[in-house]
């Protein structure tokens, strides 16, 4: 696949602390690509310089193949970004918000501001102030603002943010779509890791300013030994079961947690089934979560 950003030996040091350190990576087009990382990792930081919001004090950023030039704004043409909360007029309504950014702009068809909305399900709501929305709807305002020149590219920090589950549910729909209708490629960098599992195809992982992993979610998350959390009420069994076999396993809150072969979880199944150990659940443990502390102490 052709990368649509590219990202090489990048620094950015504050007098003698080291905020990004050396970080490479490539963002293939059409990738939703998570950018993970404790505070203080340099996430922001690095989304700050392909923004041109931060000067680097060395490295590459290319963009469809060309390097950027901070003294040409021109690539930002192909990037929307929602840094942060988004900030509106609070006394005027979303449409008059999006319509300022409009009269600021070179875009010639006002109904692009209908349509953005539309994207993110505001049309109903584009007369109402902006001060009497929720965290979520002036988070999917800030989206659409982002939407506003048609990028290929669009960058989000923290989206979800601040959002209840509904709210985090929707956001990761909103994402899922602008990827996948509008063909939109996605950086989104976010602490809620659940919804990097759920919708990224591939991430980076950094700590302390330096990476530390990279590549697709799947690959990233496999491993030979994983933990698995069984359900049973064959309680005596299963533990006999583990013992006779060698398996490590704990007993909480009526549940049993076994180390096991990831790839052979069906053999296990099939065995415990052969014993008359009846499984009311299996499921796997293995987490991005867990993977991304693993990765950070």
């Amino acid at each position: 696949m052709s990368s649509i950003l590219e990202v090489k030996n990048l620094h950015k040091s504050y007098q003698n602390f080291k905020a990004v350190d050396d970080i490479s990576f490539h963002v293939n087009k059409g990738d939703i690509y998570g950018f993970l990382g404790p505070n203080g990792a340099g996430k922001s930081t690095t989304l700050r310089m392909i923004l041109g919001l931060i000067k680097p004090d060395s490295g590459l950023i290319q963009l469809d193949g060309e390097r950027v030039d901070y003294s040409n704004k021109k690539y930002l043409n192909q990037i929307g970004a929602l840094i942060e909360r988004p900030d509106f007029y609070k006394n005027l309504s979303a449409y008059e918000n999006l319509k300022i950014l409009y009269s600021m702009s070179k875009l010639k068809d006002i109904r692009i501001i209908d349509d953005v909305l539309n994207e993110v399900d505001l049309l109903d709501r584009k007369k109402d102030k902006v001060g009497g929305y929720s965290q979520g709807m002036k988070q999917r305002l800030g989206i659409a603002q982002a939407l506003m020149h048609q990028p290929s590219l669009i960058i989000l920090d923290e989206p979800s943010n601040g959002l209840d589950p509904q709210g985090q549910a929707d956001m990761r729909e909103l994402i899922l779509k602008i990827n996948t209708e509008r063909r939109i490629t996605v950086v989104i960098s976010s602490h809620i890791l659940a919804e990097i599992e759920k919708i990224s195809n591939r991430m980076i992982v950094i700590n302390k300013g330096r990476k530390v992993a990279e590549g697709e979610v799947n690959q990233l998350m496999s491993s030979d030994s994983i933990k698995i959390q069984i359900k049973t009420d064959s309680h005596t069994a299963i533990e006999n079961y583990c013992k006779m076999h060698q398996i490590p396993f704990t007993n909480e809150n009526e549940s049993y947690y076994l180390q096991w072969e990831e790839a052979k979880i069906n053999e296990l199944i099939k065995s415990l089934n052969s014993e008359n150990i009846s499984l009311y659940e299996v499921r796997q443990l293995k987490t991005l979560e867990e993977y991304f502390l693993n990765l950070t102490n």
